[in-house]
């Protein structure tokens, strides 16, 4: 599969594994997008996803790799979606206390480590 873009969030902290990772993107000539907290990533007139998190000016101590994961709104037309990435209580309860209504969606997509 050839892969044109990958997309991440800004990192909390650096570990070998995303070192690897973006130097063998870098070899690949993969264009490496980084989002934080506002950004907004178009895919066409009608469809974007705007970043939720990781905000570069807070960034969650506990469990950094999962806490500090991208959540995502994608908007289409009148339809939207919450994508919650890996994080946790921690950063569930900071996102939510920041930017409440803003969560509102028609779907949630649920992160893995709440059941």
């Amino acid at each position: 599969m050839k892969v044109k873009n990958i997309v991440i969030g800004v990192q909390a902290e650096r570990y070998e594994s995303c070192v690897e990772f973006m130097k063998l993107a870098k070899e690949k000539k993969v264009k490496v997008i980084v989002l934080k907290s506002g950004d907004v990533l178009r895919i066409d007139k009608e469809t974007y996803f705007k970043t939720i998190f990781p905000d570069s000016a807070y960034t969650i101590s506990e469990n950094k790799i999962n806490n500090n994961s991208l959540v995502l709104k994608l908007f289409y037309r009148d339809f939207s979606m919450l994508f919650t990435g890996d994080i946790e209580e921690e950063a569930e309860n900071y996102i939510s206390n920041k930017y409440q209504e803003a969560l509102k969606a028609d779907i949630l997509k649920v992160a893995h480590h709440r059941f």
